[in-house]
Parts: structure tokens; C-alpha cells; sequence
């Protein structure tokens, strides 16, 4: 391990960068105690300084932060190993926290399929340890809601991670019996609250429910991407007699159903700028443990329209089922995908006008997903929408570059949007 003055300022840029946007393994006060008294394993420390030290200017690394990144994720992996596999123990909690950040640390280093099957570990450990039931009653309300906030970061991890080709999602709905996680605040001050479980939040039953938090809504919102990943990405190829997209019974017309009940019970059109003004705001700044997962669930609500409308998959399904689309329904998609398009783009421009630190992992994929569909639009002959598609394509592929200085996978996204219009 590094000095325990730079342990300390990784720890301290892990819960400013890294916590809640959107993954949550750690009751921050509980975590800084355990570390001070010695009593959390190491291959856990090692996990959690390579994934703060993309965002620290310590000068302890000069200019070997990737090395650095690179060498304490290895030495995390095979303290890990020896220590769990070689003595045959029993997992634990900290076992599964470990293994997620590495996933995360493999898969946007461009190392996809070790960071498949870690994922895959991660989910079967927690399956193990019945985190998608209701902790233990017995242990403290803070490490109960730990345990509920590692599952629930592991399940939006795995969907995420679904809107790949070839990597369907591991964790069904159907078996997340565990409440949402609570308010930021409750969690915090170790207090306990009855929180809603998926299902009786996904339900078109019960619009009476308040609003949950942000993080139970970047649940919500993932579990609707994952549902548009298998649609529109993983079932694109099926020739089967499936009910075309227009169909009132269809798969497309039940995705969009759960979108527009979250738009109407949750206020999802409501302004970020306002949202974060009103919701986040700690001794007079942003407080990015607020702030993230609220950035995060407004950005994946964009992505599911986009990827739901897209021109191009759209095309794909049409053309692999011999379907016909209605004009108005064409008309429609393509109207849809560029209005959410260009709201990510406006919704990340908002948010660092606001100096939200927001790159974390998976807003990328956002960006790039906005720019594909504002690239449709260049040369559009409605000169207005051909402008904005040009303005809103400038300002993805320049948060983009900025993102690729934290996260190598930029580079790539950055490269796949044109860039000479």
C-alpha cells in the first residue's frame, strides 16, 4: 500500500468522484472508521485506490497514474484470490464490493472479457449471500442498507453492461425481493426507512408512491434500459412472428408504457439545472453524492428513448421481419430519438455549467449514443434541425474528449462519431 497520507487523500477523492455515480458499496462514515482501525482486507483498499486515482492530482504519481491504476487492480485480484480460493473461505460482503469495482476498472480499460466473468462472480457472490432478499435484521440499519446498496449496484452494473452485443443480462427482476435503496440523507445518518422493492415500483398500479430517492430511480430507470437492450439490441436479429413495434401488445409498446409512467409519477421532464439547484445544494455547493445519481437516472431515462427510437435499429428489426412501418410511425421515431438526443446533450452541457464532476463510467455510452442519433441529422434539408443536429453532435464529442482523459474506452466513442462536418 501506498503511505497512509495518500491512502487517505484516494479515499477522500473515492467519495467525492466515485460514490454514487452511480455505483454505492460503501456507508462512507463506517468505511473511514474501518480503515483507521485496521479492520478492512486489503485487496478491498487496493480496489477502491485504483478506482479513485483516475481522478486524484496527488503528486505522489506524478505522471504514473495508469501504472499505478493498472498495479494496485492487480495486486487487489491476487490478494483476493489468494485469500478467498486458496483457503476455500467463505465469501463475504467485501468480496463482492471488491470484485465489482475491478469489473468496472477491467471493462473501461477496453479488458472486456475478464471484466465479464468478474461481473458474473460478483453476482453469483451476492446471489450467494442473499443480498437480493432483506438483510439480516440483527446487524445495524447502516450495514443493512450496505448490503442492499451493493446488490442494487451490482444489478445496475449488469444491465448496464447489457446494452453490449453478446452480453445479455444475469439478474431477473423476478428475483430482486430486497427494498430499494433509501434517501442519501437516511442512509448517511444510519437511520431506516420502508422503501418499495422493483416490482411494486414498476407496477402501473401504484402511482401513488413517492418519489424514492434518485438512486432507487437509476434502479428503475436500468431495469427499463435493460428491457430496451434486449429489445432493440439482443432480439434485433429474430425473424420470429413477434408484434411489430406499432402494435398496442408489442414489446416496444409496453417499454415505452414504463417510460411515460416514469416521466409522469416521477417529473422526469423537470430541468436539471433546477433539480440539482434545489435537491443537491451542501453549504453552498453541489454535493456530487446528491448530485450523481440524479444526473445518472435523467441520463439513462434520454438513453432508453434513444435506443428505443433509434432510426437504425428500427431498420434492423423492419428489415430482418419483412415489416412495413406506417409513415406516421417512422415520422414519430424519428422525431422522438433526435428530442431525447438532443436533451442528453443539453441535459451533460447543464450539468457541467454547473461544475458537476460527472464523468463517471457509463455517461459516455450516453453521449456517444446522442451523438450517433444527432449524425443522423447533419444533413438534414430542414436547415434548423440540421443546425442543431451539428451543435448538440460539437458538444457530445467535446465532453467526450474530456471524458476520455479519466477513462480510456473515450477514445474509441470519440473516434466512432464523425467528426469533420
Amino acid at each position: 500500500l501506498p503511505p497512509p497520507h495518500v491512502v487517505s487523500s484516494l479515499v477522500d477523492v473515492y467519495f467525492a468522484r466515485v460514490q454514487n455515480q452511480p455505483y454505492c458499496f460503501f456507508h462512507e462514515e463506517n468505511f473511514r472508521q474501518r480503515l483507521n482501525d485496521g479492520l478492512l482486507p486489503d485487496h478491498l483498499i487496493f480496489a477502491v485506490l485504483a478506482a479513485a486515482l483516475r481522478f486524484s492530482d496527488d503528486p505522489y504519481y506524478k505522471s504514473a497514474k495508469l501504472e499505478a491504476t493498472a498495479m494496485y487492480a492487480s495486486e487487489s485480484w491476487k490478494l483476493l484470490i489468494s485469500s478467498w480460493f486458496a483457503t476455500e473461505s467463505d465469501p463475504d460482503i467485501h468480496i463482492c464490493q471488491t470484485v465489482t469495482l475491478l469489473s468496472v476498472i477491467d471493462y473501461t480499460a477496453g479488458r472486456r472479457h475478464p471484466a465479464w466473468l468478474k461481473i458474473g462472480m460478483a453476482i453469483r457472490v451476492a446471489q450467494d449471500l442473499c443480498f437480493m432478499m432483506e438483510p439480516d435484521s440483527t446487524i445495524s440499519y447502516a450495514d443493512q442498507e450496505e448490503r442492499r446498496r451493493v446488490f442494487w449496484s451490482i444489478y445496475i452494473l449488469d444491465k448496464l453492461c447489457s446494452c453490449s452485443r453478446a452480453r445479455p443480462a444475469a439478474i431477473t427482476d423476478a428475483h430482486c425481493r430486497v427494498q430499494l435503496p433509501c434517501d442519501e440523507m437516511t442512509f448517511r445518518n444510519g437511520a431506516w426507512k420502508k422503501m418499495p422493492t422493483l416490482d411494486q415500483l414498476l407496477s402501473p398500479h401504484n402511482s401513488a408512491i413517492e418519489h424514492p430517492g434518485s438512486l432507487s430511480l437509476v434502479v428503475l430507470t436500468a431495469s427499463i434500459l435493460g428491457r430496451c437492450a434486449q429489445h432493440c439490441i439482443h432480439e434485433s436479429n429474430r425473424s420470429d412472428s413477434r408484434l411489430p413495434p406499432w402494435d398496442s401488445k408489442s414489446d416496444f409498446a409496453t417499454i415505452y408504457t414504463a417510460l411515460l409512467q416514469l416521466e409522469t409519477q416521477f417529473d422526469m421532464g423537470r430541468s436539471i439545472s433546477e433539480s440539482l439547484q434545489e435537491d443537491c445544494i451542501r453549504d453552498g455547493v453541489i454535493d456530487m453524492q446528491l448530485a450523481g445519481p440524479l444526473i445518472f437516472y435523467h441520463s439513462l431515462f434520454r438513453t432508453c428513448h434513444c435506443l428505443l427510437y433509434h432510426p437504425f435499429l428500427l431498420y434492423q428489426q423492419f428489415q430482418t421481419r419483412d415489416l412495413k412501418a406506417p409513415p406516421s410511425f417512422l415520422n414519430r421515431a424519428l422525431q422522438t430519438s433526435r428530442e431525447h438526443a438532443r436533451a442528453t446533450s443539453q441535459l451533460l452541457r447543464d450539468a457541467r455549467d454547473l461544475e458537476c464532476n460527472i464523468f463517471y463510467s457509463f455517461i459516455g455510452y450516453c453521449a456517444t449514443v446522442s451523438g450517433g442519433v444527432h449524425a443522423l441529422f447533419l444533413n438534414d434539408p430542414d436547415v434548423t434541425i440540421s443546425r442543431e443536429a451539428r451543435n448538440c453532435l460539437q458538444l457530445d464529442i467535446s465532453f467526450l474528449e474530456e471524458f476520455s482523459k479519466y477513462w480510456k474506452c473515450g477514445i474509441d466513442m470519440v473516434c466512432g462519431l464523425p467528426t469533420n462536418f
